[in-house]
């Protein structure tokens, strides 16, 4: 189907943006900038909102999560490609300067716990997005009172990301540890860092890290089947359901 032409938002709820900077990350994941057109959203780190295309003769609109700090004059995204889906095959075939709709709205309450300074941060691919958002935020207020650990997985090397900007902040902020750790080593042998599923490591770092019930909060973002994993081993390691924080991310 062709694009319907984007001279006007559809209703009061969208904002045009334009696409500032589309980076390939691989082929199927892509870190995106946007430039809201004459308007401006308020988010909290952690939270999303929906972007969307005009296909056929409805708008298909699909949630992502922030990487951005609120601060900062573009809105930033880290979006993976869905072969089959409806929406991010046109997204991928777009580039910079082409436009898109934006909800006005941001969504989300996966905010990082205020009563803990001790967290746990658990992502998969990119369902860093919302971390990213936060971990800016703390480091351009100089919250040096936190402990975070981010353990991120991912099948290869070539999929995280965002691992020279966290691998960076982490050598320069003493609150923060970043572990990458990918489930496929066969396809980089070269790699020298962690191994396994987020799941299968996520104890190990947790307990080296002192992450204890009753003084930490774990946050999981990603892949469901991930997130339901990691869930049970920090309830088998005594964390409550009240102390564990969840952001699905379901394809489309």
């Amino acid at each position: 189907m062709a694009l319907l032409a984007m001279h006007a938002v559809p209703d009061p709820q969208h904002v045009t943006a334009d696409i500032a900077e589309i980076r390939e990350v691989t082929p199927e994941l892509a870190i995106w900038r946007i430039r809201l057109c004459g308007a401006s959203i308020s988010f909290a780190p952690g939270q999303y909102v929906a972007i969307g295309l005009p296909i056929g003769e409805r708008l298909v609109e699909r949630p992502y999560s922030i990487c951005s700090a609120p601060d900062e004059p573009e809105l930033e995204f880290f979006i993976e490609l869905v072969e089959d889906g409806l929406l991010t095959p046109r997204l991928f075939q777009m580039h910079a300067g082409e436009q898109v709709y934006v909800r006005r709205s941001a969504k989300g309450r996966f905010f990082l716990e205020k009563s803990t300074e001790d967290h746990l941060m658990v992502a998969s691919v990119t369902g860093v997005a919302p971390f990213v958002s936060i971990l800016r935020d703390l480091a351009r207020r100089q919250d040096t009172r936190r402990h975070v650990l981010l353990l991120h997985s991912a099948s290869s090397p070539t999929e995280l990301g965002y691992a020279p900007e966290l691998a960076a902040l982490a050598r320069s902020q003493e609150w923060f540890e970043y572990v990458p750790t990918i489930s496929r080593p066969w396809l980089a042998p070269e790699w020298e860092g962690e191994r396994g599923r987020a799941e299968d490591v996520v104890r190990k770092h947790a307990d080296r890290g002192a992450f204890r019930p009753g003084s930490a909060t774990v946050y999981c973002c990603g892949n469901p089947q991930m997130i339901r994993n990691v869930q049970g081993v920090m309830e088998r390691a005594g964390f409550a359901l009240s102390e564990i924080r969840k952001e699905n991310y379901w394809v489309g």
